[in-house]
């Protein structure tokens, strides 16, 4: 009965003053228990000028159980009735009215059964990524509506027959095969085309119409088109297609690697879940200044040029991170393509089975490396940075309206999520985990799921009670911290919940027990606030998490800290020495070690490391901690950062990383003089890798500390890029290091307005240095600035577009006045968006550590 007179009430409020911007979840819900059959059919005209308009049209099939107001969304409109040239439903025109980002149909022109509305319009701009060359569609998560009109939302899935004409020069991509392709001069006939499709092709153009997809949200259907190389491999009867703009023959050479690892990505996916690859292709394009690393089109994947074709020595953390995200966008082919979330709360639940399948999916490929080391730099260190913050979420958060969409991605979906997948796996066991998976994708192919409909399928495959444990690490923000103490002869272990709600995270935790000679390994069940177990007598060192495999802050007494400090390089098992690592860099954090401490401990210590995934990781704490938490500036962090990059005799790979870490933290007159004879010969130290990549990121870093230099370095550097693509990024981001301050400051002005915003990654690459460590002060400028932009920033961007923003604005500021700058902010804006002042506190939080006796960022 309560349903029955809600209802009502929601339509006779949107008759009079319309649905509110973006798409509410009141609003997708309604139209999910309404609409059904849905099909798209759309036409755009690609000119290939990008500043022309681009003319388009649609037609919409659906299903109505009675006749109703339809509220279609259309976010770029801006209600210029200009831009909608035509609307009609069922064969007769329509009228129409533009309220807050939709078009609103009235109820009189719909009947019960098959509807169709067809429309003329110019397609929106904003997620339509156009280049002088080639353009793209990115419609996560909510960005369809910002190019045609659709009814955007994840469970309302629906088929795509698209068709595009464009140059006849240029390649188009879509999520499936083409159907037809019509050249210049010829007409096509087609049974579903509209007038515009059937018009003959003009002098220079071609028609090409796509086959109609498999039933997909609107998020990812996806059209790419331009000048591109294409280049096809077969295995096993399975056709793959890249399409790419490299001239580099070194980074070209790259593609025989990435084809191996797309290939076995697809055959390791389809049989864990006993599943044939769901959708009609797999090709895929890799773009200049893509936005993300990835996007999982079906037949359309894009991704990330910098992060595909590697330099001519990857490290070992390049190589794995490359098929990291193959393995990755693959697996969301079956995790959010073919079985997708119900609605953007769930969102987490796409990317954990990326991630935590792409981590299975990479052994195999790498079988020489400790792949437990890896998931504890990959995972447990990224989640950590933002779950140890005021800023920090939970897993699962809630959402009303799909405007927010973007703010719920981060580091918890994307690297927290695995490790507590890997914990369930772990309760249920392999078999029964692989068998609650299929049964999932079995139930729910070509459809939309929730958390609570996955986890109600795995509870029935198990005794233990899921949706309890669920309730603690899926549902609540925050980790435990973890003390361990002697008393008597027992081990005790304590779990405090540190915001305070009582809050105990069920996880195996393992100790190491030492004297100093002899040790004694325990595992306990923390599942209540304490657990205990038997000690020998004797052991003094409390050593926690040494397999690293449990979650949480660990706060080791002041002993055992001081002896993890000096004896890392004693543990045999690579996971124990970079989960002590990590344990002694949240200590400095947390106030309980000195930056300086730590900074000499590991310069003691890395002589003695041999893998390079760890030396990745102390090499990375030793810069964070130099630059922000350092109070003793001895030059000895240089001087050893040098030495290492110099000697021939240490791996060429540790070097180079040393070499990577040196080049974004030197102050030194002499090492200075010593890095720009290097850029400048083109040539480092012997045998040191030395290609485009290094001398691009040194000359931005040169040109800050020699300003007389800038515009030689500038000139010398522009002339060695040869790629057209990586010239224009060059060109962009060079004007952040402009020795000119009013240049500087002429220039983040532009990057206030959302047309000079367009490449994404060019913009927070300029932002960050024109908030380098070393142009803090004047720097200082600019972050109440760019904080006032941030949701406007979030409006108009991708979706890691705001976090990415505030981060490089904050990131190089270590001051009183920047942290107070922030406080102030927060402030003065009391309602801020929840979800968009954590991703504000997740960014400052170095601020607040600094500066401990400051006031804190948030309540």
């Amino acid at each position: 009965m309560r349903k029955f007179i809600i209802i009502p009430l929601f339509f006779a409020f949107l008759s009079c003053s319309g649905p509110e911007p973006g798409v509410s979840l009141q609003l997708a819900s309604e139209r999910k228990e309404t609409i059904s059959g849905l099909g798209y059919r759309l036409f755009f005209n690609l000119p290939e000028d990008p500043k022309a308009p681009i003319q388009a049209s649609q037609t919409i099939d659906f299903r109505l159980e009675k006749p109703r107001q339809i509220i279609l969304d259309f976010k770029d409109f801006k209600e210029d009735p200009a831009a909608v040239a035509l609307v009609q439903v069922n064969g007769k025109q329509a009228k129409y009215r533009f309220r807050n980002e939709h078009i609103v149909i009235p109820r009189r022109y719909f009947k019960k059964g098959t509807n169709t509305i067809t429309i003329d319009f110019q397609a929106g701009e904003q997620s339509l990524n156009r280049n002088e060359e080639f353009l793209y569609t990115l419609l996560v998560p909510d960005r369809a509506r910002t190019l045609f009109p659709c009814f955007d939302q994840p469970n309302l899935k629906a088929t795509y027959t698209l068709t595009l004409e464009l140059p006849a020069h240029w390649e188009a991509v879509s999520n499936t095969p083409p159907e037809q392709e019509v050249l210049p001069d010829a007409a096509a006939q087609t049974a579903h085309s509209a007038a515009a499709e059937n018009a003959p092709t003009r002098s220079g153009r071609k028609r090409i119409t796509f086959c109609p997809t498999e039933p997909l949200s609107t998020y990812l259907f996806s059209f790419v088109a331009g000048q591109f190389q294409l280049l096809t491999e077969t295995r096993n009867g399975r056709s793959i297609s890249l399409y790419h703009r490299e001239t580099d023959p070194q980074k070209i050479a790259q593609t025989g690697i990435i084809f191996d690892q797309v290939f076995a990505s697809l055959e390791w996916m389809e049989e864990y879940t006993g599943i044939p690859y769901p959708f009609a292709k797999y090709d895929f394009i890799i773009l200049p200044g893509f936005q993300y690393g990835g996007m999982e089109h079906t037949g359309a994947t894009l991704y990330n040029d910098r992060r595909m074709f590697l330099g001519e020595h990857p490290t070992t953390g390049e190589q794995l991170s490359r098929m990291s995200l193959i393995a990755h966008e693959t697996a969301h082919m079956w995790f959010g393509d073919y079985v997708t979330m119900a609605w953007f709360d769930d969102v987490w639940t796409k990317e954990v089975f990326a991630n935590y399948f792409a981590a299975q999916m990479i052994r195999p490929q790498f079988p020489e490396i400790n792949h437990r080391l890896n998931d504890l730099r990959a995972f447990y260190a990224t989640a950590y940075d933002v779950d140890r913050t005021a800023g920090t979420n939970a897993i699962k958060q809630s959402l009303d309206n799909l405007s927010k969409a973007g703010l719920i991605y981060g580091n918890i979906i994307y690297d927290k999520a695995p490790v507590v997948m890997h914990m369930l796996a772990e309760i249920m066991g392999p078999e029964a985990f692989r068998e609650g998976i299929r049964t999932y994708l079995h139930q729910f192919a070509y459809g939309n799921a929730t958390w609570e409909d996955l986890i109600s399928i795995l509870d029935r495959k198990t005794p233990e009670d899921l949706e309890s444990w669920s309730r603690v690490w899926i549902h609540s923000e925050g980790m435990p911290h973890i003390r361990a103490c002697m008393s008597k002869d027992s081990l005790v272990v304590t779990q405090t919940d540190p915001l305070g709600r009582g809050l105990l995270w069920p996880q195996k935790v393992t100790f190491s027990l030492t004297d100093g000679e002899q040790t004694q390994i325990l595992t306990l069940d923390l599942e209540l606030a304490e657990a205990k177990a038997p000690v020998t007598p004797g052991m003094k060192y409390i050593l926690p998490n040494t397999d690293g495999l449990a979650y949480g802050m660990f706060l080791p007494d002041s002993l055992s800290l001081d002896y993890i400090l000096h004896n890392l390089a004693r543990f045999e098992a690579e996971e124990t020495r970079l989960s002590l690592l990590m344990t002694l860099y949240e200590n400095m954090l947390a106030g309980n070690l000195s930056g300086d401490t730590l900074t000499h401990a590991l310069i003691r210590y890395l002589p003695a490391e041999t893998n390079n995934l760890v030396r990745n990781s102390a090499l990375s704490y030793i810069g964070e901690a130099t630059l922000r938490y350092a109070t003793v500036k001895d030059g000895l962090t240089e001087a050893f950062l040098l030495k290492t990059a110099a000697d021939t005799a240490e791996d060429k790979e540790y070097r180079l990383l040393a070499y990577r870490t040196l080049t974004g933290i030197f102050t030194n007159t002499l090492i200075t003089q010593q890095l720009f004879e290097q850029w400048d010969s083109g040539k480092s130290f012997d045998e040191l890798p030395f290609g485009e990549t290094e001398m691009t990121s040194l000359s931005y870093q040169l040109m800050i500390r020699l300003p007389d230099k800038a515009s030689y370095i500038k000139e010398k550097q522009l002339e060695r890029i040869t790629n057209l693509d990586r010239r224009k990024a060059y060109a962009f981001i060079v004007q952040a290091v402009d020795p000119d301050p009013a240049a500087r400051d002429a220039f983040f002005q532009s990057l206030l307005e959302v047309e000079n915003r367009g490449t994404e990654p060019w913009v927070i690459s300029a932002l960050g240095y024109l908030n380098h460590f070393l142009r803090q002060e004047h720097a200082l400028k600019y972050i109440c600035p760019a904080l006032a932009e941030l949701e406007e920033v979030q409006r108009t961007g991708d979706i890691f577009f705001p976090t990415s923003w505030i981060s490089a604005c904050l990131r190089g500021h270590n001051s009183r006045v920047a942290a107070d700058s922030v406080a102030a902010f927060l402030q003065e804006h009391p309602g801020y968006e929840p979800l968009l002042k954590n991703k504000i506190l997740q960014a400052a939080d170095h601020l607040s550590r600094n500066l401990r006796d400051s006031a804190p960022l948030a309540d």
